[in-house]
């Protein structure tokens, strides 16, 4: 995730190869951040009300779900 692009309450997912496995893919809202655009944390909010600092490189957007149907192509 690029710092640019964040905002505070954009919303993210947490790597899947972050250390502690039960915020692995975890989905948060950005709550605050601290430090520079050169060495930035991120305070991450989740549904279960408890919120954890991650470095950039912990993080990236989640993107939101398409409200359409996905469209099959099936060639014969």
């Amino acid at each position: 995730m690029d710092v640019e692009d964040a905002r505070l309450g954009m919303k993210v997912r947490v790597q899947l190869d972050y250390r502690k496995p039960h915020r692995q893919g975890a989905l948060g809202t950005i709550r605050k951040h601290y430090g520079t655009r050169y060495y930035t944390a991120f305070e991450v909010l989740f549904p279960d009300g408890k919120s954890e600092l991650f470095w950039e490189h912990q993080l990236e957007e989640a993107k939101e779900p398409s409200s359409r149907p996905k469209q099959r192509w099936v060639f014969w």
